[in-house]
């Protein structure tokens, strides 16, 4: 087997992963924007591209394994040492996958910034008694109660 089954199995999972970047950025876009209605099929979408990267590594790790090298990030290293070609596409492949890594822990925290946020809004409408909601179902102010009888 030659080098340049693993090269172009590299430039695939480089463009893979800059397309799965791409999603991360219309979900920072969508958590920024407040259109949240947008996120279940960006979830469905960022699926697929995870299933796809994982295929493309697997795939990396087969030519690496039928050039001589192991099937991990060592044998990737070894290969690219070894091989000018390999080493630069081996790079931007790093590059971009720092790159997604970098995008997901930002989404992430406006993920956790925005639940914050629901949980201090449902806090604030359920008032200081956990138990007793300021607002009933029917969106009206439900009366509170001290718990003694204003007839007695």
């Amino acid at each position: 087997m030659t080098t340049d089954a693993l090269l172009k199995t590299l430039a695939a999972e480089t463009t893979a992963i800059r397309a799965f970047s791409a999603l991360l950025d219309e979900e920072q876009q969508a958590l920024v924007n407040g259109t949240l209605d947008a996120l279940p099929e960006l979830t469905e979408r960022k699926t697929h591209a995870v299933t796809e990267l994982a295929a493309l590594g697997r795939e990396r790790d087969a030519r690496l394994e039928a050039l001589g090298y192991r099937p991990d990030e060592s044998g990737a290293t070894a290969a690219a040492a070894a091989d000018t070609g390999i080493d630069a596409a081996w790079k931007a492949l790093l590059d971009a996958a720092i790159e997604a890594k970098r995008a997901n822990e930002t989404n992430g925290v406006l993920i956790r910034t925005r639940l914050t946020y629901t949980q201090q809004a449902l806090n604030v409408l359920y008032g200081p008694q956990q138990n007793a909601p300021l607002y009933g179902p029917d969106g009206r102010t439900a009366p509170r109660s001290s718990g003694g009888s204003i007839t007695a």
